[in-house]
């Protein structure tokens, strides 16, 4: 959240209930309209293009609202919490909404008050103060994302004021459950802005351009958003006006760029209108959804509180006692696709050479210090006791260097394997029950984490459960 560009008071107006108001200095001027009118985001890209208007909201009737609260909930779908965020300006009327088509949103009137801002809001996961919606995947430690995509489906209406589309989340110390306000770092996301909304030059213009092809930029830094947490705000080129977002991309470059540690807890998603005096209008979320390596929470008229689904897969033609070959980098598919010969998703990142690269039917990961790997297997595999890692080193012995997560283990993998990694192509096992791995989860994966220290490059041949 921002700070109200007419007050220099930098005091904490967070409540006791945990949600907060954040103070930034600005150097925008206010306009007295700008804003882009019902932007349709996200699935009506590629059928149709962008949609303009209320779409399916038109015959949507309420089922539940709440107006003018001290920060009241509705849940709209699992995971996701609608509040009532009138954190900064108490004098605006503001209403939170659930449809019987599963659509929700708020509204807002601001004008004639005086200072102060609002944040009505959705989210999804936790957040520094002891609030969670329940997703078992948030909090998450920063080197443990590895797919985390943002997909928003919304009509905005605002004119009259200064205003934001702003997603946001928090990296902590610790997750709230355990130690509330621990957070370092506020991490905001600007989807779209109007009404003379200002953050000064550009720190970094096109830092990126996400597989979606979103444009991002680091807009600006700030030492306190009026807590004691370093702030980064990001924007969207020109605004967000379709497709998914890869949140991921900003969760590497906040380690490649400014030094995050990896060990540090991601809250969850946060998405709402910061709005200043004088701003009225509405907002209607038709799609919001949110992938977390490798599981997606929907919301809002299509799946409308539908529990988190796993990414479709294939069924194995592998048979018990063939083997299960999770990956074997023969171009069929690609390491660059994301996908395993499981169908799942697959990737790497924070290596020297990127995400690694296949060579002669290898996966080539150089490591200095950082890099982290995953497989998603999504389906249960007691039905094999031992993963087979073929794999060869630069120097051997690598396996000191790797650290290995599956089924609830974390350990190093020369804790949990009697092999060593040889300079040429080798087998390297894993007893799965010596191990303690739970082989019986439906949302499994294999992970491979190089943050503990030692530089080498590691070639992969092939994943296989026996």
């Amino acid at each position: 959240m921002t700070q109200d560009n007419h007050n220099t008071d930098t005091t904490d107006d967070r409540s006791t209930d945990g949600t907060r108001s954040s103070w930034h200095r600005l150097s925008g001027v206010f306009e007295d309209s700008s804003r882009r009118e019902f932007l349709r985001a996200g699935a009506a890209i590629g059928a149709g293009g962008l949609a303009l208007g209320l779409g399916n909201t038109a015959t949507a009737a309420k089922v539940e609202e709440i107006c003018n609260s001290d920060y009241g909930t509705i849940d709209v779908a699992d995971g996701f919490t609608l509040m009532d965020n009138r954190w900064g300006n108490q004098n605006a009327h503001q209403c939170i909404w659930y449809n019987d088509d599963g659509s929700y949103g708020y509204d807002f009137d601001a004008s004639n008050t005086g200072g102060g801002i609002n944040y009505p809001e959705v989210f999804i996961g936790t957040r520094p103060w002891g609030a969670s919606t329940g997703v078992v995947e948030f909090p998450i430690q920063r080197h443990d994302v590895d797919e985390f995509v943002m997909e928003v489906d919304a009509d905005l209406d605002i004119s009259g004021g200064e205003w934001d589309w702003a997603e946001e989340w928090w990296l902590m110390e610790q997750p709230p459950t355990q130690q509330p306000e621990t957070h370092q770092y506020e991490v905001m996301l600007l989807l779209d802005w109007g009404g003379g909304h200002d953050h000064g030059a550009v720190q970094d213009p096109s830092a990126w351009t996400d597989r979606f092809g979103n444009t991002i930029d680091l807009w600006t830094t700030y030492d306190s958003g009026g807590t004691d947490a370093y702030f980064y705000i990001f924007r969207i080129q020109g605004g967000h006006d379709g497709g998914k977002i890869d949140m991921a991309e900003i969760v590497e470059y906040l380690s490649s760029n400014e030094g995050v540690r990896g060990d540090l807890w991601l809250s969850g998603i946060e998405l709402g209108n910061e709005y200043w005096a004088g701003a009225v209008g509405e907002t209607t979320y038709n799609t919001f959804n949110v992938t977390i390596n490798g599981s997606t929470y929907t919301s809002g008229t299509g799946d409308g509180g539908s529990p988190p689904t796993d990414t479709p897969t294939d069924t194995p033609t592998d048979t018990p006692g063939d083997g299960l070959v999770i990956n074997d980098y023969d171009g069929d598919p690609s390491w660059s696709s994301n996908t395993n010969d499981l169908g799942q998703w697959c990737g790497a990142g924070s290596f020297a050479n990127g995400s690694g690269t296949v060579s002669n039917g290898a996966l080539v990961l150089e490591y200095d210090n950082g890099g982290w790997y995953q497989e998603q297997l999504n389906q249960s595999v007691t039905d094999y006791s031992t993963l087979v890692l073929r794999v060869s080193g630069a120097s051997g012995g690598e396996e000191s260097d790797i650290t290995v997560e599956m089924g609830g283990v974390s350990a190093p993998l020369a804790d949990v394997t009697s092999d060593s990694i040889a300079t040429n192509m080798s087998d390297v096992a894993i007893d799965l029950q010596a191990a303690g791995v739970d082989r019986s989860s439906s949302s499994l994966s294999l992970r491979l984490n190089f943050w503990g220290g030692g530089s080498s490059t590691l070639q992969i041949e092939e994943i296989a459960l026996v």
